[in-house]
């Protein structure tokens, strides 16, 4: 082996390494954003503001789905470059103003029928701001990780999430005003993208543009791409809506405080999905390569060693909720939970069901099986539209625990049956 060979594959494994360790990083510091924000706004404020937070970040995390429209494991595992970055950029303009539009649309739609205040309808469009930065961002993160440079994208996200959460922190200490602070820290952050943004570019030449595209042709390119990724955002969007159905039942026949204790023990539940997610998300690109090469047997067993993983963090999760759960919820939120225990467990298990329902999703993108992920989706999610106001009408937070547990359930179970038929026909 040459010394040019050496050098260049020291570096590789230079990159591959910081690539770990900052998206392990990134992967916490999103995992963990939430419950930070939550738990400062729980010990400086009232619970019903930490209640208009819960829904409000849900409402946004809902259309951030739309935002970033399921694209970015397609371009990751974009290895034979179908598509240039300039139709995945058109495409990521058209599906932030979408996100943009129909939040809007949304919110007008909840503040008439449910009755938020002015102050409320404010921070739930805030926060769908805030949220429209990273469905931005995530597109050029995804060109970096498509071009071997996960880390610069990985590196960036952990300072802007760290940079942002101590300005969103510091600015409720000081006012203890949800709006004007959420308002400071979104143009905070998108400053911060340009800067990144900048910078990534300068030193490292990124966003990489390897396949340049015909200028006529970038329209059809971005419907094309929008047309082939639809299958896919339309499930991450159910998939969502399902998860965060009960918030929107309680939303509706209870009140803000509720709303705030559902979110308390709730919040591990994203945390289980998040910390499977940044297990798994560096690989993606190396399972696809496996899969366009053939590789069936190897795919098949890194993709369940992945699934057993996320088997282990939920198990892990929830003997850890069981011992020390409900004090350390008390002690975050400035609460006391105990009346929740069981529910705490039980949306764990749900959160577990959850995470691996979008591995699935995962797999399926990879095999280029994305359109059967529709049925489930459409099926369960009218399952939820109906079966969450029922349960919380009747039994409030327990019902909206239960129905969650069972709505994750089942969406798993159908998930693996057809990704298991797409490997074998594969």
């Amino acid at each position: 082996m040459s010394s040019t060979t050496t050098h260049e594959h020291d570096a590789d494994a230079s990159i591959e390494r910081a690539a770990y360790v900052w998206n392990t990083a990134a992967g916490l510091l999103n995992a963990f954003q939430s419950v930070v924000m939550l738990v400062v706004l729980s010990h400086v404020c009232d619970p019903v503001q930490a209640g208009i937070f819960t829904i409000a970040y849900a409402n946004a995390n809902l259309f951030l789905n739309l935002g970033k429209y399921g694209v970015r494991n397609f371009q990751v595992s974009d290895v034979d470059e179908k598509y240039a970055f300039a139709p995945y950029h058109a495409a990521r303009v058209v599906s932030v103003l979408g996100m943009i539009v129909f939040g809007v649309a949304w919110t007008a739609w909840s503040a008439l029928t449910v009755g938020y205040t002015v102050e409320k309808t404010l921070v739930v469009l805030m926060m769908l701001l805030f949220k429209a930065i990273d469905a931005y961002e995530d597109v050029f993160h995804g060109n970096y990780q498509q071009h071997g440079r996960l880390d610069v994208g990985a590196k960036v996200l952990t300072l802007r999430m760290v940079s942002m959460i101590v300005v969103f922190a510091g600015l409720i200490a000081a006012t203890r005003d949800l709006l004007l602070s959420l308002t400071v820290t979104t143009v905070f952050t998108e400053l911060f993208f340009v800067g990144e943004t900048i910078w990534a570019r300068r030193s490292f030449g990124l966003p990489c543009d390897d396949a340049p595209q015909q200028t006529g042709r970038l329209g059809r390119q971005t419907v094309a791409l929008l047309r082939e990724c639809f299958p896919v955002f339309l499930a991450l969007f159910l998939l969502f809506y399902i998860g965060n159905a009960p918030k929107y039942a309680i939303d509706a026949v209870m009140d803000d405080v509720a709303q705030a204790q559902y979110g308390y023990i709730a919040m591990p539940v994203f945390v289980v999905g998040l910390l499977a997610g940044f297990i798994y998300n560096p690989i993606i690109a190396s399972l696809a390569d496996d899969w366009a090469a053939g590789r069936r047997d190897a795919f098949a067993r890194r993709f369940a060693l992945q699934a057993l993983i996320i088997v282990g963090i939920t198990l892990v999760c929830i003997a850890g909720a069981w011992l020390i759960g409900v004090p350390v919820l008390n002690l975050l939120y400035n609460t006391e939970l105990a009346p929740y225990k069981v529910d705490l467990l039980v949306l764990l298990a749900g959160g577990g069901f959850l995470a691996m329902a979008t591995f699935f999703t995962t797999g399926l993108t990879i095999i280029r099986w994305q359109n059967k992920l529709i049925p489930g989706y459409v099926v369960v999610s009218a399952l939820a539209f109906v079966a969450c106001p029922f349960a919380v009408g009747a039994a409030g937070i327990d019902g909206a625990s239960w129905v969650y547990l069972g709505l994750m359930a089942i969406l798993t179970v159908w998930f693996g049956i057809v990704f298991a038929l797409g490997v074998k026909r594969g």
